[in-house]
């Protein structure tokens, strides 16, 4: 059974590689579509150990989308912000890419906190997901994906961005819980997965949002050590 595990895990941490390595090439669409894929057979995989994990991701995107829905018309939780792409290859407003990233970072960053705080996992991975929004966002700001209204405190970014990734993964994992949480047992290779996240974010990082992606990076390099520390 921790064979699997391992298999799962490593092919989630592919499907980010590959990712960075294809963007940064230029060939976006085929770096999409194999992380795609990659992250399905990871999940498709982790399902035989843990029957319910799939549900994980997607609560992650269906809640993503739905507070995504309601921050594009009331500017709640996250703040004022519109997409500036992904015309046409929207629901409602709101790109399926981010929908589908979603439930991809949520599902991400559950598996690393069971590293790092098992008894804590809800409060751990919400906070890896502000962390990893961290560095995201300005990228996506900067690369003109989407635009803050009035800009914000953390690199063009408002501070209720971030109280808004925490709010709506914070959710995802508690009615996960719910549900029902099967335990999976988990070693540092869990952790692997969401420091992978970031290379995709910085390998499309530019002048001005290049230093929040490694600000958050090196935090996340750290976590596991102080861990250790402990």
């Amino acid at each position: 059974m921790r064979r699997i595990v391992e298999a799962s895990i490593l092919l989630l941490s592919l499907s980010y590689i590959f990712n960075a390595i294809l963007g940064r090439i230029g060939a976006r669409g085929i770096a999409d579509l194999s992380m795609l894929i990659l992250f399905s057979l990871s999940i498709l995989l982790m399902s035989t150990r843990v029957r319910r994990i799939i549900l994980l991701p997607i609560l992650g995107s269906f809640l993503g989308f739905i507070f995504e829905f309601i921050g594009l018309r009331y500017s709640f939780p996250f703040g004022s912000y519109r997409y500036l792409a992904f015309e046409g290859f929207a629901l409602q407003g709101v790109p399926i890419p981010v929908i589908i990233a979603w439930g991809v970072y949520v599902y991400t960053c559950y598996l690393a906190s069971l590293y790092i705080s098992r008894r804590m996992s809800i409060i751990t991975a919400s906070s890896l997901m502000v962390l990893l929004d961290m560095a995201l966002d300005p990228v996506m700001v900067e690369r003109g994906v989407w635009i803050w209204e009035s800009g914000g405190e953390w690199f063009g970014v408002p501070l209720t961005n971030y109280l808004g990734w925490f709010l709506v993964s914070s959710i995802s994992l508690i009615l996960y819980n719910l549900a029902g949480e099967e335990p999976l047992e988990v070693g540092s290779t869990s952790y692997i997965p969401y420091i992978s996240s970031f290379l995709p974010i910085i390998s499309m990082s530019g002048a001005s949002s290049w230093l929040p992606s490694y600000i958050s990076i090196s935090i996340a390099l750290i976590l596991p050590i102080m861990r250790a520390i402990k």
